[in-house]
């Protein structure tokens, strides 16, 4: 039998793995005398790959490298040993001119991909006589050993058959169970669990609307979990370091306006901000290296908000963008990385209705599309095996959780509803993720009662229900609803009463609108590829749907001009109109609408993105624009209505909303209704009724948040 020294130096193709000085060596094709370059490496990566050049074309699995390295620590080496693969892959393709030097066989193990060239010198021959002299007898009898092996092969078969049939059953009828981690009054949100399994990180917002984040431990769950984070500042997202020891996460700091990438070290407990951020609950994950950051983040370079990369190894680092910069077709709204760190998960947002996920190589750049025509992505997490991801995503108002294949692309529902953000738990087939149940309804509220009562609910039924409009010429009301399963344009009376459905495009519709003669409606529905949203008219006559001219892949809420000819809404150049009779649409002003409404034929009544206060200008003269109500008493994007005397609007104010009018004639604001904190949903609507002089609004009912552990057959 002929072995191999382990400290033997052996070639993979133009580099030499050194064991005895734990180096790596990388010649040039033209030159194969002397090493252009030479790189040391950790002496158990090196150990790794020697065993796996040893056993060379075999599989090797994860055990056997564990228990010839690590001595069998499994705790330690299963992370040890994904950390190595990671970097061994990372030094080698550059020297093989990115070939793919070790490859994952999934559920077995790893190969080393490259034939390793040794010198004769380390093949040790270690038979003697003794050996030789039974290699001249099996010789005699192969034939009868061929048999043997023929019939131990075949019995194993049946063993292995059998016992895989087992391992299928017994993943087959792995029960779901639930387990709550969180039974606080709060709302607990992005939870992630520690690499040791011990502690539970989580944000958790109070009753005077700041977040903070928290940490439980998962071995004493009767303890009160600890607020980690001030109260002068914002957190709800974080992420663990590989090691445990940190925590790092965006934290907006209210007295000066501004968000930090921040480190908190546990040990210490001492808090070093990093770099700047856009919002204290983007998205954020880090290497499994520790070696960088990648957050969404908005560098005004005038590209919006992206992608980006912070380096951990350098001082005072400068972020760098990894998103599109220019023509953009997405923004990139997640991110995670896979724990072998071979893959970047990426969340992408077409238009306002649509959202998909892609994966991207880290080393060569490679794009893979895994999903296509989903509508709302709520969080995305790597399962421990890095061949699959699990994510949830809201489809008609309901929210559950899948899992998805990156080599067969195949989507599978884990009917988990409610699921929120999950986290797969370190080395565990169990995730964590928050329980989210909201339901919305469209409900009336009468003005200027004698005796005062609170919102009626219109419609008396099971269902989510949102974004109503009415018609006065029809006298009916428009609005969303997922009755079907999907949401669809449906209408009713004034009672509520007398519902009929007007589309069945079996995909998301939204932010029905009224045409001012009532005999139109306009929508916004997905485009063919899902990749972005269009404006769609309905006519109630015939039942007919049709979609306006246009080259953009993306439009805000629809409403319509004052003779009906033609449809408002925002494009990406700004307030736009779009015709009914397929003319190209026309830009009339670069301003950023949110919602904007014809209050007359020349004034249009409208909001801003990224800019508070209600302003109005002339379709003449659209460069005229002046500020109706200030930001400092108008802060709302869609929950507004007018009527001939002012404008009612949504307010929140710290632990509950307040439903005000503003009069026209005296710039004066009354409150009229208070309501609970959240009842009205920030991407809600009002519409107001004159014959009844009430509003209709979408209210939700916004039920406590708890983090949930999950135990799932899909997950093993």
């Amino acid at each position: 039998m002929v072995e191999i020294r382990k400290e033997a130096v052996f070639r993979l193709g133009l580099c030499e793995v050194n064991p005895s000085d734990n180096s790596l060596n990388f010649y040039q094709v033209d030159d194969e005398n002397h090493a252009a370059e030479k790189v040391s490496i950790q002496p158990k990566f090196i150990e790794v790959l020697s065993y796996l050049a040893r056993q060379y074309p075999n599989v090797v699995t994860r055990e056997e490298l564990i228990e010839n390295i690590w001595e069998g620590n499994s705790y330690v080496g299963s992370k040890a040993l994904t950390n190595a693969i990671w970097h061994l892959r990372k030094q080698l393709n550059r020297g093989n001119d990115s070939e793919q030097a070790v490859e994952t066989v999934r559920k077995m193990g790893y190969r080393l991909l490259i034939e390793p060239q040794f010198n004769q010198a380390d093949l040790v021959d270690d038979l003697d006589l003794f050996q030789q002299a039974e290699l001249k007898i099996s010789s005699l009898t192969a034939l009868n050993r061929k048999l043997q092996l023929g019939g131990v092969i075949a019995l194993l078969a049946v063993v292995a058959a059998w016992g895989y049939h087992l391992y299928q059953d017994s993943i087959r009828y792995v029960p779901t169970l639930k387990q709550n981690l969180t039974t606080a009054a709060g709302s607990e949100l992005y939870p992630a669990v520690s690499p040791d399994g011990r502690w539970l990180v989580y944000g958790s917002r109070g009753s005077n609307r700041y977040s903070s984040l928290y940490l439980k431990d998962l071995q004493n769950p009767s303890e009160t979990p600890k607020r980690l984070t001030s109260t002068k500042t914002s957190e709800i997202r974080a992420v663990w370091s590989p090691d445990g020891g940190a925590l790092y996460y965006g934290s907006e700091h209210r007295s000066e306006g501004r968000c930090y990438l921040t480190k908190l070290s546990l040990d210490s407990n001492e808090a070093s901000k990093l770099a700047e951020c856009y919002n204290y609950s983007s998205a954020i994950d880090i290497s499994p290296d520790s070696s960088r950051l990648v957050y969404i983040w908005d560098g005004s370079e005038g590209a919006g908000s992206g992608l980006y990369e912070l380096s951990l190894e350098q001082e005072n680092p400068t972020p760098k963008r990894l998103s599109c910069v220019e023509g953009c077709s997405y923004r990139d709204r997640d991110v995670a990385f896979s724990p072998d760190g071979e893959w970047l998960a990426i969340a992408r947002r077409f238009g306002n209705i649509s959202e998909d996920i892609f994966i991207v190589h880290v080393d060569t750049g490679e794009e893979r599309r895994l999903t296509s025509g989903l509508e709302d992505i709520r969080g995305l997490s790597w399962h421990q095996d890095s061949e699959r991801l699990i994510f949830s995503t809201e489809n008609s108002g309901v929210r559950n959780g899948y899992i998805v294949g990156i080599d067969d692309v195949q989507i599978m529902p884990l009917e988990v509803e409610g699921m929120s953000y999950p986290r797969s738990i370190p080395n565990s087939d169990e995730l964590v993720y928050s329980n989210y149940m909201r339901d919305y309804s469209v409900a009336s509220f009468a003005l200027e009662q004698s005796i005062p009562t609170a919102t009626f609910p219109l419609l008396q039924v099971e269902y989510s229900y949102r974004n109503p409009d009415y018609s006065e010429q029809t006298q009916r009301i428009v609005y969303v609803s997922n009755e079907t399963g999907f949401n669809e344009i449906w209408s009713s009376d004034i009672e509520g009463e007398q519902r009929r459905q007007h589309t069945d495009l079996k995909r998301r519709v939204a932010y029905p609108s009224w045409s001012h003669d009532g005999t139109k409606v306009a929508f916004l529905a997905p485009d063919d590829k899902n990749e972005g949203n269009k404006i769609h008219v309905l006519d109630m006559k015939t039942a007919n749907i049709s979609i306006l001219a246009t080259p953009y892949l993306d439009h805000n809420r629809p409403s319509w001009g004052w003779n009906d000819e033609m449809v408002l809404a925002r494009s990406q150049d700004g307030i736009t109109e779009f015709y009914l009779d397929n003319r190209l649409p026309k830009v009339i002003s670069p301003i950023n609408m949110r919602l904007g409404k014809m209050i007359s034929q020349d004034k249009l009544v409208f909001t801003q993105l990224g800019k508070g206060g209600l302003w109005v200008l002339s379709l003449s003269q659209p460069e005229q624009v002046k500020e109706l109500i200030s930001d400092s008493h108008f802060g709302e994007g869609y929950n507004w209505a007018t009527n001939d005397k002012g404008v009612y609007f949504r307010q929140n104010r710290q632990g509950y909303q307040l439903v005000n009018f503003w009069r026209f004639n005296t710039g004066l604001i009354t409150p009229i209704l208070k309501l609970p904190s959240g009842s009205i949903p920030r991407s809600g609507a009002m519409t107001y009724i004159a014959n009844r002089n009430s509003l209709l609004m979408t209210l939700s009912q916004n039920y406590k948040r708890d983090v949930i552990k999950l135990q799932h057959k899909l997950l093993y």
